[in-house]
C-alpha cells in the first residue's frame, strides 16, 4: 500500500506540474500583452505620420489585430452657422480615434459621460465629440449641445513641408466632458469615422497619423509577422532617410519571447522526465506485485492440494492485491490533493497508470508459478 501510495503521489506531482506549465503557457498573451506600433522607416517617429487609409482598412479588418488605436489629427475653431472665414488660424486641437486609446493618455475615469452612454460612439461615424472641461465652460457650451466646428486638417509636401489646409464645417454634438487634471491633451476629441467622412466630403485622401494594437494571438509570432509583411510593412532601418511615410512596423515582443522560451525549455525538460517516471513506477508496481504473489506461493500450493483449479486461485490472491493496490492509489490521491489541484481527467489517468502498471507484475508472477507443481512451490525455499 505504502508503494503504491508513493507511486500515485510521484504521478500526480508530475502531471500537477506538467499542467500548471501548460496552463501558464496558455495563459501568457493576457498576463504579457505584446503590442505594435507603425512608425516611419527609421524608427524616429511613430505619430505625425501619413498612413494611407488602404492599410488602416486592412489592418482594422485583420484577424490578427486587437484593441487597434488610430488617430488623425487636426485643428479647429468654433465657428458659426454660415459662417466661412476659412482663412483664420485655428485656435484648437483636435484628434479623430476610434477608441480612447487613441487620444493619448487619457483614461475612462477622465471623462464625464451623461448617465446611460458609452464611448461606442468613437468607432462609429456619428458627430459626436468630447470637449475640455475649460473649453465648454469658456464658450457656454454644455453636454448635448451642438456647436459648429470649422475641421482643418495636415497636408504633407514633398520635402517633407507640412501644411495645414481648411477641411470641412460641421456640426458636432457635444457628448461628453473632458477633465484629465494635468495632462496633455486635445480639446477636442471626434470619431474617426466621421473624420474620414470630412475628408471624403472634401475630396482629400484620408492619412491616419499613428496606430497601434495588440497582437491578438502572440503564440503565432512568426504567422502574424508574415501577415504584415504581406501587407506592406518594413522592418525599422536606422540608416534610411527621414520621412514621414507610416510603412514600418515595430512589434514589442522581447519579453514576451523569452517568457515563451522559458516555459517551452520547462516543458521540455519535464517531458523527458516523462519516460524514467514511467520507468520508475512501472518497476515499483512490477516488482511489488511480483513479490507480493511468490511470497503467497505457500497458500497457493495449499488451495491447489484442496482440488481448486488455477483460474480460482488466481483470483483469490488478485482480488486481494488489487485490493491493497486500490486502497494505496486512494490514498496517493488523497494526499496529492492537498498539493496540487486535482482534475477528473488527471484523476482517472494516473489511477490507470498505476494500476496498469500493478497488473502486468501480478500476471507475470501468477503465470511463473502456475507452471510449476504444487510439490515443487512447497519445496521451494527462496
Amino acid at each position: 500500500m505504502l508503494i503504491c501510495l508513493a507511486s500515485v503521489l510521484l504521478l500526480h506531482l508530475y502531471a500537477g506540474n506538467l499542467e500548471d506549465l501548460e496552463q501558464m503557457r496558455k495563459n501568457l498573451p493576457e498576463a504579457m500583452e505584446v503590442t505594435a506600433k507603425i512608425c516611419n522607416l527609421d524608427g524616429s517617429m511613430d505619430h505625425g505620420l501619413k498612413i494611407k487609409e488602404e492599410l488602416l482598412s486592412k489592418l482594422l479588418k485583420s484577424e490578427s489585430v486587437a484593441e487597434p488605436a488610430a488617430s488623425v489629427q487636426l485643428l479647429a475653431d468654433i465657428g458659426a452657422p454660415g459662417a466661412g472665414d476659412r482663412k483664420r488660424v485655428p485656435a484648437l486641437e483636435a484628434v479623430g480615434v476610434n477608441c480612447l486609446k487613441g487620444a493619448g493618455d487619457l483614461r475612462p475615469e477622465d471623462v464625464f459621460l451623461p448617465e446611460g452612454t458609452t464611448l461606442a460612439f468613437l468607432a462609429s461615424d456619428e458627430r459626436k465629440c468630447l470637449a475640455d472641461r475649460a473649453l465648454l465652460e469658456d464658450k457656454g457650451y454644455r453636454t448635448g449641445d451642438r456647436m459648429v466646428l470649422d475641421l482643418f486638417c495636415y497636408r504633407y509636401g514633398d520635402y517633407h513641408e507640412v501644411f495645414c489646409e481648411p477641411l470641412e464645417q460641421c456640426e458636432y454634438e457635444i457628448a461628453g466632458m473632458v477633465d484629465a487634471g494635468g495632462a496633455e491633451y486635445p480639446e477636442l476629441i471626434l470619431p474617426l469615422g466621421a473624420v474620414r467622412d470630412s475628408y471624403a466630403r472634401a475630396g482629400y485622401p484620408f492619412l491616419a497619423n499613428s496606430f497601434s494594437f495588440v497582437v491578438k494571438n502572440p503564440l503565432e509570432l512568426n504567422a502574424f509577422k508574415e501577415e504584415m509583411h504581406s501587407l506592406g510593412f518594413l522592418p525599422v532601418s536606422v540608416g534610411a532617410e527621414l520621412h514621414y511615410e507610416g510603412n514600418a512596423l515595430v512589434v514589442r515582443d522581447e519579453s514576451f519571447i523569452k517568457a515563451a522560451e522559458r516555459i517551452e525549455e520547462n516543458l521540455t525538460l519535464l517531458r523527458g522526465f516523462l519516460p524514467l517516471i514511467l520507468f520508475i513506477t512501472a518497476g515499483a508496481g512490477y516488482l511489488t506485485a511480483h513479490l507480493f504473489i511468490q511470497d503467497r506461493r505457500q497458500e497457493y500450493a495449499l488451495f491447489r492440494s484442496m482440488g481448486l483449479g488455477r483460474v480460482k486461485s488466481g483470483l483469490v490472491f488478485s482480488a486481494e492485491y488489487l485490493l491493497l493496490a486500490a486502497a494505496g492509489c486512494g490514498l496517493g490521491t488523497l494526499c496529492a490533493r492537498a498539493a496540487v489541484p486535482e482534475s477528473g481527467s488527471r484523476l482517472l489517468a494516473v489511477a490507470a497508470v498505476s494500476m496498469g502498471c500493478c497488473i502486468p507484475g501480478m500476471l507475470a508472477a501468477f503465470v511463473s508459478m502456475s507452471r510449476r507443481g504444487v510439490m515443487q512451490l512447497l519445496a521451494r525455499k527462496d
